[in-house]
């Protein structure tokens, strides 16, 4: 998506879909370290590192959405959340074949 931004807009449009892909991408990459727990745990034990690592998560991408707004004075909104939501929907889409 950043490329598109690059070919059809301008280099700042492209850094800020880069950056919005970042922060999907590095948001699911922490939920998955935390997610971790060992091959025939209890559901308890399951679901417990499940909310941990949504919590996680959820934190993570408000500290890195914070990061970019307040370092990257001249992003542009649009091109940052439509390659956000696309990296989302990247995973959501992946689930259905897996």
């Amino acid at each position: 998506m950043a490329f598109l931004m690059l070919m059809y807009l301008n280099a700042v449009a492209a850094a800020s879909a880069f950056a919005g892909g970042a922060v999907g991408f590095l948001t699911s990459l922490v939920y998955a370290k935390k997610m971790f727990a060992p091959l025939g745990s209890e559901p308890k034990t399951i679901i417990v590192a499940h909310y941990r690592a949504e919590a996680y998560k959820l934190v993570f991408t408000i500290l890195l959405f914070s990061l970019v707004f307040t370092q990257f004075k001249e992003v542009h909104v649009l091109p940052l959340f439509m390659a956000y939501i696309a990296t989302l929907m990247v995973y959501w889409v992946a689930l259905i074949f897996v």
